[in-house]
């Protein structure tokens, strides 16, 4: 009993499926020379000649007897069933027939797992694109609302001429142009100094496309002795702690050196 519902299951589904293939085929109008008209008539073209089909048989019409073809598009899917039941086997006509409710359920068995398999394919595949999308936004929003202690930091790169810049990543601006996804750190081990961990930093790949000399405060030529005292007045806080700390660095260094000669 099992076998043979499962074998009308399988062959449900297989006439379902190729009905649904059926249902796209086009039913053209073929005007000839002579004035005949046929109807209903599915079209290919092989070169020279038409190998045309109907419900009836299938026949070729050499081109140079057509004088026009007239595409009315794909009929119904009911319209289409019915054709292609006629040309059907018996056994399978009467399937159909008898059975209409339960190949009706098996189409509806093979569509919803494929649409579940569609449904997520897309999720995983259009998920990461769609959060990576709005995360960029995020971030060109963030360089155009950038304030004085933000455009401060990122002018750093601009005045020591680097890419990668040994920044304290605890610092309060630092930690909020990171978390922005404005700056981002290249390893995760640093050394500790007087502001806090140390760690090499980089402008992230969209904040480079979008933060601009102009619109961090960097003057037109940095070499004028007035903008150069103004950048001086107006470097991140750190910078400060950190030239201090360095100092007591040498100056221990060089009492040691002097106590040992």
């Amino acid at each position: 009993m099992k076998k043979r519902i499962l074998r009308r299951t399988v062959f449900g589904g297989i006439l379902l499926l190729s009905l649904l293939s059926a249902a796209q085929a086009p039913a053209d109008i073929i005007i000839l020379k002579n004035g005949q008209i046929l109807r209903d008539v599915t079209v290919r073209d092989e070169g020279d000649t038409l190998y045309c089909e109907n419900e009836t048989q299938s026949f070729y019409i050499n081109k140079q007897t057509v004088q026009n073809i007239i595409r009315t598009g794909p009929r119904t899917l009911p319209e289409q069933a019915r054709e292609f039941v006629t040309f059907l086997p018996e056994r399978a006509r009467r399937f159909a027939h008898d059975y209409q409710a339960f190949s009706f359920m098996i189409l509806l068995v093979l569509l919803v797992p494929a649409a579940l398999i569609v449904f997520k394919f897309l999720w995983i595949n259009l998920k990461p694109a769609v959060r990576e999308g709005a995360r960029r936004k995020d971030i060109v929003r963030a360089v155009r609302h950038l304030d004085a202690d933000e455009q401060s930091v990122l002018r750093e790169f601009y005045i020591q001429e680097a890419n990668t810049l040994e920044m304290p990543v605890e610092d309060r601006v630092v930690a909020g142009l990171i978390k922005k996804g404005i700056l981002q750190t290249t390893r995760d081990k640093g050394e500790y100094a007087s502001c806090g961990l140390m760690l090499p930093v980089i402008l992230s790949a969209t904040a480079q496309k979008h933060v601009k000399p102009s619109k961090i405060g960097m003057p037109a030529d940095i070499k004028d002795p007035a903008a150069r005292e103004k950048l001086a007045k107006t470097r991140p806080a750190y910078m400060y702690e950190l030239a201090g700390f360095y100092k007591s660095l040498e100056t221990k260094a060089r009492i040691s050196s002097d106590g040992a000669g």
